[in-house]
């Protein structure tokens, strides 16, 4: 690649810039018969001479990855770089609930072992070029899967799902009896999307809500009283972050407070008496949900070393799941993320969403389980075969290390 000086002088032609076209939006998982229109990469629109130097860095960047090759001649040189050595260290003692950290701050038990099921669903190909190959998703999936086992995961993968492959996967899941005898469920969905979806082999999109939806506590009753971790890796909408200088003190401009806001007669509906009311649990609860970019951003990442979010998450993880707790963890994941940067010096936010999480989760690894799990608990009900869709390599080597939209 030249050197960005030389990236300046380069002349920019609208007409080599493709249109990203929008999927259906389908509510739930409601199966349809609806034909799905191709849907390409993201939109670039460029005036010529008048953009600046960073647009033009991200047209080069954009095309070069497109075009790399993808020749398993590169296989070693891939593993190498991309697939991280993941060691887990030992907890210093067990944290449960009857041994709080902080008064107040109690613990979820997540002492069984193994520790619950993780499940990865992974879409790297799709159908008929619907959606642009996510090269370098391979070695997120052999990251997170070494990271899961680290902390003493059952780990389940699926790879390039269709649609109804997808809805399976999920439900049983949701169900999986091995659920009675593990304290946490966690997963993790790499694929595109937009805001709110993620797109399966063929090009359908998924609300994510839809997902959710499928753990909670009416529809997943076995993990009731039990963390559930969700990781997504995706995109969610279109806009780039070129980051933003740091200002003194006396150049910042404060923004105008914002109005009051009114209260609505929700807002005042009186409680009933306690007495009258059933002890019953929120239906939503105990979930904590991972995004890899903020809301109306894409999501970047690197052909040999995987995503930029999941490269952070398994580092951190690897180094300091030993002694804290998972918000935490997030927290240094998210610095870590902000260090990153590309040729075209864009930058990634990742966004942490809690739901009624009442309790520090403290993965506790290296350490005995403080109860004993069945003998048959390790046989997988519901890994099931993979899609016919799966059409994955074991490696795709690139000849350019360049970021990548995970749009």
């Amino acid at each position: 690649m030249s050197s960005q000086s030389s990236q300046t002088h380069m002349s920019v032609d609208p007409s080599q810039l493709q249109s990203s076209l929008s999927s259906p939006s389908v509510p739930g998982f409601h199966i349809e018969d609806t034909s799905v229109s191709p849907m390409s990469g993201l939109t670039e629109t460029f005036a010529g001479a008048g953009e600046t130097e960073r647009q033009a860095n991200l047209y080069l960047h954009r095309n070069l990855s497109a075009t790399s090759s993808q020749d398993s001649c590169h296989m070693e040189e891939v593993e190498e770089k991309g697939v991280l050595d993941v060691k887990i260290k030992r907890a210093p003692s067990i944290r449960r609930n009857n041994s709080a950290i902080e008064a107040g701050m109690p613990c979820y038990n997540i002492i069984s072992k193994p520790r619950g099921l993780a499940m990865i669903v992974d879409i790297e190909k799709f159908d008929n070029d619907v959606q642009e190959r996510r090269v370098g998703s391979h070695v997120d999936v052999d990251n997170l899967k070494k990271l899961f086992r680290g902390l003493y995961f059952d780990v389940i993968e699926k790879h390039d799902l269709c649609r109804r492959d997808f809805e399976v996967a999920l439900r049983e899941l949701a169900t999986d009896y091995r659920h009675l005898h593990g304290d946490m469920m966690i997963l993790a969905i790499l694929s595109h999307g937009r805001d709110g979806h993620i797109y399966t082999a063929e090009g359908h999109s998924i609300p994510t809500e839809a997902i959710y939806e499928l753990f909670n506590n009416q529809n997943a009753p076995l993990l009731i009283g039990k963390p559930k971790f969700f990781i997504i890796q995706a995109c969610r909408g279109e806009q780039n972050d070129f980051g933003q200088k740091e200002m003194l003190p006396d150049e910042v401009s404060m923004p105008m407070a914002r109005k009051r806001r009114i209260g609505s007669d929700k807002d005042t509906i009186p409680f009933s008496n306690f007495e009258d009311v059933d002890r019953a649990r929120p239906t939503w609860e105990d979930m904590i949900i991972a995004y890899s970019t903020i809301p109306g951003y894409v999501s970047l990442r690197d052909h040999l070393k995987g995503t930029w979010f999941i490269q952070s998450l398994v580092e951190v993880f690897m180094n300091h799941a030993h002694d804290k707790e998972l918000i935490d963890l997030l927290r240094i994941t998210s610095e870590r993320l902000s260090q990153f940067s590309n040729v075209s010096q864009e930058k990634q936010t990742c966004n942490i969403e809690m739901r009624h999480l009442y309790k520090r989760i403290y993965f506790n690894p290296g350490l005995p389980e403080a109860k004993s799990s069945p003998k048959g608990l390790r046989r997988s009900q519901s890994d099931l075969p993979d899609s016919p869709r799966r059409r994955r390599q074991s490696a795709i080597g690139e000849e350019d290390d360049y970021s990548d939209i995970d749009q």
